[in-house]
C-alpha cells in the first residue's frame, strides 16, 4: 500500500559530501502540485489520489481555463481528505521508490542493443557489425525472442530502495537529492513515492 506520492521534476547530477564521502546525487525539482480527484472504490472500483503539477492559465476564449504539464495517480493510498503532497514529509526518510519512463533511443541495432561483440576487423571480413545467424537449420525459422534489432527503452522503469540524501529548499524552489543517476531523460517527469 503506497503511504506518499510525490511529482518531481528530473535535473542534473552533481556530487554532495555526506558523513565525509563524496556522494553523488540526482537533483529532482519537485513542482507545484495539487489534489484533483480522489477515487473510490464505489465510484471507480478501486482508491486511487490523482495529482495534476505545474498548473497553467489559458485563455478565456478557450473552452478549457487551466491545464497541467503532468497528471498520474496513486492507488491504494491511505484515504484521507486532508492528505497533501508536501516536501516536508521526506525529512524523516531513508528512501523513496521512484517510477518514470525511460530514456527514447530510437531504432538501435543489435550491438548497441544487446551488448553483442565486434567481428573480424581485417584480412577481407564483412562482418563487422553484423548478427550473425538468426536461425538454425531447424525448426527453420527464426526462433521467438531472438536477439535482435529494435527500438531501444521507452519502457516504464521503477527503482525501489533509492536512498534520500537531502530536501533543500531555494527560494520557491524545492529540490529532492536522491542518491546516484536515475534513468530518465533531463527535465522529464518522476513519482516519488513510499511503499
Amino acid at each position: 500500500m503506497v503511504s506518499w506520492g510525490l511529482i518531481a521534476r528530473k535535473q542534473e547530477m552533481t556530487s554532495v559530501w555526506v558523513d565525509g564521502k563524496y556522494v553523488p546525487v540526482t537533483v529532482l525539482l519537485v513542482p507545484q502540485q495539487e489534489v484533483v480527484q480522489w477515487k473510490t472504490e464505489d465510484n471507480d472500483w478501486y482508491n486511487a489520489v490523482v495529482l495534476w503539477a505545474e498548473k497553467k492559465e489559458l485563455k478565456k476564449e478557450k473552452w478549457r481555463k487551466v491545464s497541467y504539464s503532468f497528471m498520474t495517480e496513486f492507488r491504494d493510498l491511505a484515504f484521507s481528505d486532508t492528505w497533501t503532497p508536501s516536501v516536508e514529509q521526506l525529512q524523516d526518510i531513508a528512501s523513496v521508490r521512484i517510477s518514470g519512463v525511460s530514456k527514447w533511443k530510437w531504432f538501435q541495432w543489435w550491438m548497441k542493443r544487446h551488448n553483442f561483440a565486434w567481428g573480424p576487423a581485417s584480412h577481407g571480413s564483412k562482418f563487422h557489425r553484423a548478427l550473425w545467424s538468426t536461425g538454425n537449420r531447424k525448426p527453420r525459422r527464426t526462433i521467438k525472442w531472438q536477439k535482435m534489432a529494435w527500438r531501444m527503452w521507452w519502457d516504464r522503469v521503477t527503482l525501489k530502495s533509492v536512498p534520500v540524501v537531502d530536501v533543500v529548499k531555494n527560494g520557491n524552489e524545492q529540490l529532492v537529492m536522491v542518491k546516484w543517476s536515475i534513468p530518465w531523460s533531463y527535465n522529464s517527469f518522476v513519482t516519488l513515492s513510499i511503499v
